[in-house]
Formats: C-alpha cells, sequence, structure tokens
C-alpha cells in the first residue's frame, strides 16, 4: 500500500492554509487530518466530515 495524502485547503475552505497532509493508511491520515482540522480551524469530529474527508484523499506524494 503507498502513501495517501490531503490537501487542506479542499477540506477546511482556508485558501491561506497550505498544509498536504499525508499517511500511510486511510486509518492513519484520518487521524491526522481530523488532529490538524480541530487543532488549526476549530471544526469538529463529526461522522459526516470523516466522510467528507475520505473522498478527499489521494494517492501518491502531495505536490510540491
Amino acid at each position: 500500500m503507498g502513501q495517501k495524502y490531503v490537501d487542506c485547503k479542499e477540506l477546511s475552505g482556508d485558501m491561506h492554509c497550505s498544509a498536504h497532509l499525508v499517511g500511510n493508511s486511510d486509518d492513519e491520515l484520518m487521524e491526522i487530518v481530523i488532529k490538524h482540522a480541530i487543532n488549526v480551524h476549530g471544526l469538529a469530529n463529526t461522522t459526516d466530515f470523516r466522510k467528507q474527508v475520505s473522498t478527499h484523499f489521494k494517492e501518491g506524494n502531495p505536490p510540491m
């Protein structure tokens, strides 16, 4: 299984956030994304948010 990532701008709508969050599995990436969303953007850890997040997972390495 390869690396996966998410571009935070796609999730939070915060165009000033340049974070690309990376994990080695869906579960690891989800936990990283949730912690970032709560601590940086003040978003809530809800079932709907987790479903939305999972649709934005991409395979490979984030763009530079």
